[in-house]
């Protein structure tokens, strides 16, 4: 019985979307189309690697006219930039420090008052 009613339900709704249906007047165009006269896709493709290409370009001749500037041994060598603020402390070697003296004086006397203490 539940079958039945769909389908009338449904033949119901097909014929009142027929009625619907509206005639309208043929549209006519009168005039021209274009394309936009700017380049195409494929044509900014292009262009964008050309521009890649002659940005390489003028870069690696600018490295080949200063060599030893730009050559790669210089990323093995340290900067030359320090956060030390006192330019002594890297050219005075480290036994010569006030630090290394007093702690090897420290440890001298710590090891004569053990000898003594051992005998």
């Amino acid at each position: 019985m539940k079958i039945l009613l769909l389908a009338a339900f449904l033949v119901l709704g097909a014929a009142a979307q027929r009625a619907q249906e509206a005639e309208l007047e043929p549209i006519v165009v009168t005039g021209t189309f274009e394309l936009r006269p700017g380049p195409s896709v494929i044509d900014l493709f292009t262009a964008h690697l050309l521009k890649q290409i002659e940005t390489k370009q003028t870069m690696e001749e600018a490295l080949a006219r200063a060599p030893w500037f730009n050559a790669g041994f210089w990323k093995y060598l340290p900067s030359l930039q320090s956060s030390m603020t006192d330019s002594s402390q890297f050219f005075t070697p480290s036994y010569l420090s006030s630090d290394y003296r007093n702690s090897a004086r420290a440890l001298e006397e710590s090891r004569k008052q053990s000898i003594f203490d051992s005998r």
